[in-house]
């Protein structure tokens, strides 16, 4: 299995770029695993790809080395512990609006004393053969995403961010801008505001920060901020834009 470490590498504020996988099949999986992307963000929130789906998605990445986090459907405890006992290196948590809602997350995704997550990672510890072994390095080694989606959560950000266990806040730009009463897709000075506020209280609490951009040029802008963890772009949007550039090449060929 993957060394268990990507935790780690969140925290340590490198920057990342992973993708979304978003078609629930091991081929897609394994495809995605030799991209060379730093990590997949395999969507169960958003997509059809419940985490029963894992125990054919993590091997595959796992022959490439490749670290998955797994974004749960909600913040919930039977999702959270599910997706690790898989085998995930972390998991996503949306909608994150509190410090009590954070303190959720980590408590879900941590083994006491700093949680409530149960004893039965029957993948993640190679069907018990390293059961104690795994869970002496398992809350330390499992990463937690928080995502940092609405207005409520700006107002909170200092609460959300000095939870114990929290490795990084991930905007999501879409719901945020929806929250704020704005078009998604366009980086508004608002959001650009939001955006610093967010990476300003991860650097204050020292943990990372990072956000889903719609376009590569806006990287080096919100590295600026201090933000380091990034996704850009899905498994169907690669399909399409592969798809469509040999269409526009062949056409282009013949019209010239």
């Amino acid at each position: 299995m993957v060394e268990n470490s990507f935790a780690e590498t969140i925290r340590s504020g490198k920057p990342q770029i992973g993708a979304w996988m978003n078609i629930p099949h091991v081929m897609v999986a394994e495809t995605l695993a030799q991209t060379n992307l730093d990590f997949l963000v395999v969507d169960g929130e958003h997509a059809p790809i419940p985490p029963s789906a894992l125990l054919d998605i993590l091997p595959a990445t796992e022959g490439y080395g490749m670290p998955v986090l797994y974004r749960v459907a909600w913040n919930r405890i039977e999702l959270i512990k599910a997706a690790l006992d898989h085998g995930a290196n972390g998991v996503m948590v949306p909608m994150v609006n509190s410090g009590v809602e954070a303190i959720d997350a980590v408590s879900s995704a941590k083994y006491p004393p700093a949680g409530k997550r149960g004893s039965g990672a029957w993948r993640a510890s190679n069907y018990y053969q390293k059961d104690a072994e795994y869970r002496k390095d398992a809350n330390s080694s499992s990463g937690v995403v928080v995502q940092i989606e609405t207005r409520q959560a700006l107002n909170n950000l200092d609460d959300i961010a000095s939870t114990p266990g929290v490795d990084a806040l991930f905007i999501g730009p879409a719901d945020l801008a929806l929250s704020l009463g704005m078009e998604p897709g366009k980086l508004t000075p608002e959001l650009l505001d939001a955006c610093r506020a967010v990476a300003a209280a991860a650097k204050k609490y020292r943990i990372a920060s990072g956000i889903d951009v719609t376009s590569i040029d806006y990287i080096v802008k919100f590295q600026e901020l201090g933000l380091s963890l990034f996704t850009y772009g899905s498994d169907p949007g690669f399909v399409l834009e592969g798809g469509r550039a040999v269409a526009k090449d062949f056409h282009d060929a013949f019209n010239t």
